[in-house]
């Protein structure tokens, strides 16, 4: 039925300085991606990507193409020759495929971008057009709003007909950003931080702090299974995670400090843990899925005294997300049935009933110095545990993860 799908790439087509580097990615990103359908080829310009299906099915390859980062849009093709009858036949043949009902209507559209056809773009959708109408019974013209629109791509390397087109991700192409390291907690939110940054480009490591006995196996499962859909967007596939033994700092704040900053303290420590493993592996930002006022730490005071302990970039891609919004994206990226799995993180230890919501930098440094943290903090980053996943070897904590009993 489809000939071919065009693929119309995104927000990289702003970048008219990076432009070739951002299509030399997303274009090698598209063939890593396809590459399980043997017989497909491509072909490509500046501004479009074609993907020939020669027999495969279009729905498996659409549902690559939903994870591929930087594309607007893509259309599912029939190809044929400039003439009005064979543009006519096409369309005829995908308004049948949409099953166009007596008393729907249509309009063509036209992009003549192969200013050599002897006719306007006007003139060439009058003439398709007045050759659809006769074969498909019951079927009428309406230019503002039609139920079906036949567009015709008439380009120098091929004319293209295509009823139905289909948004992309958008974005930049994954990977022409830098490098981020993801704090995932196994909650709604870091995911959809940490799917929000792959959409922008970034290269994404993700970090994750456990704090055995408190926190169980199934909450590190949780955690694994999360990045395992986010893998679903990276090019390859694949995604890291570092696990950090944690629960020797939590107790020692617990023991030490006022328990109204222990949510504050805590968060220092993943920040500086976090840093350390930027300078080391040469990550340009940190990335959290903090919301500002959802809770007592996502205040605009908890966040700066937090930010305190590191001169790396930290981005906040939900800063101004309402959670209903983060919800939904979670929904359709299927992480939300995940994320609500009844398993407590760390950053649920602990807890006070009513953690201090502006805490002031010198209260903090104060109760910090009580615990004498430094010690600890060389001993959790020595204990970090690298976990590789990807999204079809399905991983469980029900095994050892290298030297870090699980």
């Amino acid at each position: 039925m489809y000939d071919l799908i065009l693929v119309r790439y995104g927000e990289m087509t702003l970048k008219k300085k990076n432009y070739q580097q951002f299509l030399k990615q997303i274009n090698l990103n598209l063939r890593n991606k396809l590459r399980q359908f043997s017989k497909l080829t491509f072909s490509g310009t500046n501004y479009r990507f074609y993907i020939y299906l020669n027999g495969e099915d279009y729905r498996k390859v659409i549902e690559v193409l939903d994870t591929v980062m930087g594309l607007y849009s893509y259309s599912l093709c029939v190809q044929t020759k400039p003439i009005y009858e064979d543009m006519a036949k096409a369309g005829v043949l995908l308004l049948e495929r949409e099953e166009a009902r007596e008393n729907s209507s249509f309009k063509v559209e036209t992009h003549r971008a192969d200013k050599s056809f002897p006719a306007t773009s006007i003139e060439i959708s009058q003439e398709v057009a007045k050759r659809i109408l006769p074969q498909v019974p019951g079927l009428k013209v309406d230019v503002h709003d039609p139920d079906y629109t036949v567009a015709i791509d008439l380009r120098n390397e091929g004319t293209y007909v295509f009823v139905k087109t289909i948004l992309g991700m958008g974005g930049y192409p994954s990977g022409v950003a830098g490098k981020g390291l993801l704090m995932v907690s196994g909650g709604i939110d870091s995911p959809i931080a940490g799917f929000l940054s792959l959409r922008k480009g970034i290269h994404l490591t993700a970090l994750h702090f456990a704090s055995p006995p408190y926190t169980s196996d199934m909450a590190l499962q949780k955690v694994i299974d999360l990045l395992q859909v986010l893998a679903n967007y990276t090019p390859d596939g694949k995604i890291k995670l570092l696990v950090v033994p944690f629960t020797k700092i939590q107790t020692a704040i617990h023991q030490h400090a006022d328990s109204i900053y222990l949510v504050t303290l805590m968060r220092r420590q993943m920040y500086k843990i976090a840093a350390r493993l930027c300078a080391k592996n040469q990550y340009d930002v940190i990335i959290n899925g903090e919301s500002i006022g959802q809770v007592a730490s996502q205040t605009l005071e908890s966040i700066a005294v937090v930010n305190e302990v590191t001169n790396i970039p930290i981005i906040r891609p939900l800063a101004t997300y309402d959670k209903e919004q983060i919800i939904n994206i979670a929904r359709r990226i299927k992480t939300y049935d995940i994320s609500v799995r009844p398993y407590e993180d760390c950053c649920t230890v602990f807890v006070p009933e009513h953690p201090i919501i502006k805490p002031r930098l010198d209260r903090v440094l104060n109760e910090e110095n009580k615990c004498n943290l430094d010690g600890l903090l060389e001993e959790a980053i020595a204990g970090i545990e690298e976990i590789s996943l990807n999204n079809i070897e399905k991983k469980s904590v029900l095994s050892k993860f290298g030297n870090f009993e699980i």
